[in-house]
């Protein structure tokens, strides 16, 4: 993960290393006769861990550069853009977290689930 290099959550991780990182998938908006009963299809995941700076300047632009590519897989380095700078890098704090537990669920339903429909934002 990454953050800019002064504010709260550097500030946090200097006092305590633990963190919890969420990642989500939203799917079909699930619509129904009740309000109560509305929902969404989604997967998501829940991490604990601990966080570490990666202060070695190569491994901290090549993750930077990894999020690139998950983000932006059609844009080439080199090409379509240019690779981060030293100067650049001293903006950002780059993190590995070490994975100490995780947690997951999903709710799926089926292709045809009555009215469910795509939110597009």
């Amino acid at each position: 993960m990454h953050t800019a290099r002064l504010g709260r959550t550097r500030a946090n991780i200097e006092i305590d290393e633990r963190v919890c990182f969420t990642v989500y998938e939203m799917g079909r908006l699930l619509p129904a006769a009740a309000a109560l009963n509305f929902s969404v299809e989604y997967a998501s995941l829940v991490i604990f861990g601990t966080a570490t700076r990666i202060s070695n300047e190569k491994q901290a632009t090549d993750a930077l550069h990894l999020l690139l590519q998950k983000y932006a897989p059609h844009l080439q380095l080199g090409q379509d853009y240019r690779a981060v700078t030293p100067e650049e890098l001293t903006r950002t704090s780059v993190y590995r977290i070490a994975i100490e537990e995780w947690s997951g669920k999903k709710k799926e339903v089926p292709a045809d689930f009555p009215g469910a429909y795509t939110y597009s934002y």
